[in-house]
């Protein structure tokens, strides 16, 4: 398709890959090395207000469910972003002294030394059905799969391939291939105008489909 700015719906599996983005930015181990653009954030809007990301290990028969973090500390649901707003990031003990906060039971060990981690890591669904985000959009791109490993946690740069679908007059039209979406991660997550109600637990890193 020609180059150009686009509306683009992504799919919930080409979406669960922007979710497991902000996951990288908000653990604690990147955050104090200042390998996050977040890392100085909390508490300002770095999304749209429709968006709520949840670190919840007592998701049931979640992927990566468990009642205990990798130091023992009991665990809960934790909104990482709340309407839009960062709220915290996810700490274990060293990267929380390291940062003069307090430990978020967000450990993992496995056998060796705790990190921080995410559990069952997701966007919590809207109320439209998936093909409702297809609605109104004269000439965009329907994403179902992402490709590469473009993305700089530092600044926040996206570039990555993608395929999927055009969309043409609210309909999904020809198959499209071997294209690049480039954008501010933070300026993905700021332009979400409509989520969907397609949200799945099968893998610990989880989103519905969304419009930007």
């Amino acid at each position: 398709m020609p180059t150009g700015q686009y509306p683009i719906v992504f799919d919930k599996d080409a979406a669960r890959a922007i979710v497991g983005l902000v996951a990288n930015c908000i653990l604690g181990d990147a955050v104090y090395r200042q390998r996050s653009y977040l890392a100085s954030r909390l508490g300002e809007a770095v999304a749209a207000s429709s968006v709520t990301i949840v670190d919840d290990p007592l998701v049931k028969r979640g992927p990566g469910s468990r009642r205990f973090d990798g130091e023992g500390r009991a665990v809960r649901a934790i909104p990482v972003i709340d309407g839009g707003v960062l709220q915290t990031f996810l700490l274990d003990t060293y990267s929380a002294r390291k940062l003069g906060m307090q430990p978020t039971g967000s450990a993992s060990g496995g056998g060796g030394i705790p990190h921080s981690s995410v559990s069952n890591f997701y966007l919590k669904a809207g109320a439209l059905q998936p093909e409702a985000l297809l609605e109104g959009i004269e000439t965009g791109l329907y994403v179902t799969r992402m490709m590469g490993f473009g993305f700089d946690p530092v600044t926040g740069t996206f570039s990555r391939g993608a395929e999927g679908f055009l969309i043409e007059n609210g309909k999904l039209g020809r198959p499209i291939g071997e294209i690049t979406i480039s954008r501010n991660l933070d300026e993905i997550l700021q332009g979400i105008d409509a989520i969907a109600n397609d949200l799945e637990h099968r893998t610990s890193t989880a989103s519905p489909s969304f419009r930007v």
